[in-house]
């Protein structure tokens, strides 16, 4: 059983520790948090131990791993500090909010000779998972085009003080938030992006908090992609994948921590269609176990450091494409 300590509390920070209560794979032994007296109670329910110094948490002796759950402009220097302090690390998304950044994290988590875990969940949805296994089979035969776009209200319902909210910390609208996902399914399934164009704008949101992007992604194998991402409708999620032999469309009722189905559609060449609904399952806890199954020698883990590096590398062009008003950025 992995011991770990997770830093950060908040929504998600909390969500981590209640998907890891029913694993058999994880102890959560103690958590940090700047804000104890809105973190205890929960620390309580769970029975972990709570600090607001990070130094603690490192220093605490029952403890084999780090998850950090920080505001993201945090995640580098968390991130090394646990490795210098011979944890393993579990980094929320995004790994860095530049290429330098994420690089970094990289070559500390090879120097200290772990295995770096990334909340990266969607890969492990039922839908995703058979999106990619038709793909891999050839059903859809040579890979064309991916559209995806994720958007939802809840950073509309956030106070506007809110880091989630704070360019310093989530540079182009929601992309740290949602299409950082969406862009790690990209380069999955795609491989190394080559060109990014983006654009972002202040549409509900006052300046200078951004509540829209879009960025068009080219890959080195032909295929092209554009993700898009709005913060203040309703949820809306859907992934389509086109192959020249047929396509697949993902569609989501609602955000990962409402438990509601996703349909599926299978169009193939001869243009029939199969539909499908998968009910959803606990994906943090899948991504976790799958880490402690490479951190353990049990099983190579789904993220490579290229799908790591080649993510970051869109996040940042989005950000310095977007910044020139959509003028593309080569890679």
């Amino acid at each position: 059983m992995i011991r770990i300590g997770i830093v950060g509390l908040g929504w998600w920070g909390k969500q981590i520790v209640t998907c890891l209560a029913t694993s058999p794979r994880f102890k959560v032994v103690a958590g940090c948090d700047i804000d104890t007296a809105m973190a205890a109670p929960f620390a309580a329910a769970h029975k972990f131990e709570l600090t607001d110094r990070y130094e603690t948490l490192l220093k605490h002796a029952d403890l084999d791993a780090v998850a950090v759950v920080t505001p993201h402009a945090l995640h580098e220097e968390m991130a090394i500090a646990a490795l210098k302090a011979g944890k393993q690390v579990f980094c929320e998304k995004p790994l860095g909010l530049t290429t330098e950044s994420a690089e970094r994290v990289l070559a500390a988590c090879a120097k200290a000779g772990g295995v770096l875990g990334i909340g990266h969940e969607r890969r492990y949805e039922p839908a995703m998972e058979e999106m990619r296994r038709l793909f891999e089979s050839g059903a859809l035969g040579r890979l064309l085009h991916m559209d995806a776009n994720v958007s939802h209200s809840n950073f509309r319902k956030m106070d506007p003080s809110n880091w989630r909210r704070d360019p310093r910390h989530a540079p182009a609208g929601a992309w740290t938030a949602l299409g950082i996902h969406l862009g790690d399914l990209f380069v999955s399934l795609a491989g190394k992006p080559t060109r990014v164009a983006a654009r972002t704008a202040s549409q509900i949101f006052p300046a200078p908090a951004e509540d829209f992007v879009s960025a068009e992604i080219d890959f080195t194998n032909g295929a092209r992609g554009r993700i898009t991402c709005l913060s203040t409708p309703p949820f809306y999620g859907r992934f389509t994948l086109v192959g020249d032999q047929g396509w697949v469309e993902v569609q989501e009722g609602g955000n990962v921590d409402k438990g509601i189905p996703s349909s599926f559609v299978h169009c193939r060449t001869d243009g029939s269609r199969e539909t499908r609904s998968y009910h959803d399952v606990n994906t943090v806890r899948l991504n976790f176990e799958a880490w402690a199954d490479a951190i353990e020698g049990r099983a190579p883990y789904r993220f490579s450091t290229e799908q790591l590096l080649g993510n970051i590398r869109i996040l940042d062009a989005v950000t310095r494409s977007a910044a020139e008003d959509g003028k593309p950025v080569m890679l």
